[in-house]
Order: C-alpha cells, then sequence, then structure tokens
C-alpha cells in the first residue's frame, strides 16, 4: 500500500464519527451494526481499536469468527472504503488503559481493568474504494 491509499483510506476514517462492523451471526449470516468510531479520531496506521461488552453478542461472534469487514461512509464528501481484517480482543494492560476513556462509564463499564469492558484491535488485510470511478482494492500481508 503506498503511502497516497494509506493517507486517502485514513482520511475517510478521520472523518467519521462511526463505523459499520460486519461479523458472521450464529446462523452464518452477515450481521451489520453502528460503532463509534472515537479511538480512531486520530489513527495513523489501519490497526484500528473499538470497545464492546465481552458478554455481547457481537463479542460471541468475533470469538467465533474474528473476520470482519468494516465500512467507513463519509456523507460530507460522498466516499467511502471497505477494510476487510481480523479482530482480537486486546489483554495488553497498558494497551487498555491507553484507549480508555472515562466517558466510556456512560456505557456501564467502571476502567480499563473491568472484566466487561473489552478492548479489540483491527488488523487489516485488504481494502476496496472507488477513487474517480475506479475500483482500487489490495490485499495487505
Amino acid at each position: 500500500m503506498t503511502n497516497k491509499v494509506l493517507n486517502h483510506i485514513l482520511d475517510i476514517v478521520h472523518a467519521c464519527p462511526d463505523v459499520y462492523l460486519s461479523t458472521i451471526n450464529e446462523n452464518k449470516y452477515p450481521e451489520t451494526r453502528h460503532l463509534m468510531n472515537t479511538m480512531n479520531e486520530r489513527a495513523e496506521n489501519l490497526n484500528l481499536h473499538f470497545l464492546t461488552g465481552i458478554y455481547s453478542p457481537k463479542a460471541a461472534q468475533i470469538a467465533k469468527n474474528n473476520k470482519v469487514c468494516l465500512y467507513y461512509y463519509d456523507d460530507k464528501a460522498h466516499r467511502a472504503v471497505r477494510i476487510f481484517g481480523r479482530l482480537k480482543f486486546e489483554d495488553n494492560v497498558v494497551e487498555r488503559g491507553a484507549y480508555w476513556n472515562d466517558a466510556y462509564k456512560m456505557f456501564g463499564y467502571t476502567g480499563p481493568n473491568d472484566k466487561n469492558w473489552g478492548l479489540l484491535t483491527f488488523i487489516p488485510d485488504g481494502y476496496k474504494f472507488y477513487d474517480g470511478g475506479e475500483l482500487i482494492t489490495e490485499s495487505i500481508k
């Protein structure tokens, strides 16, 4: 991936307060939900981070099949990107502390050591987006 492509994708990620996450549910159908993108407002690469409840259906789906798709759509500039990859639960105490925000207490979490607060790290495997009508797609390995 060139720096130009990475910067284009990150411009979209930074512009979006929300992202759509697709997982595979227990019936083997895609399931899409909305996530807050606040942890990635200043991301410098595509190793993005998200929060989830450890005991949520989403967490159970990720534990069973960690392959996911992130869909970012910037409605102001009418541009979008799909990023394919894997999610892993972050166990690193320092990393969890770095991404904790007291605003998450409104969701019932008590702090970065809360047993129900899950930090997810996204590992990118590929992407697709349109640039001037041209489909840009690449696998990242």
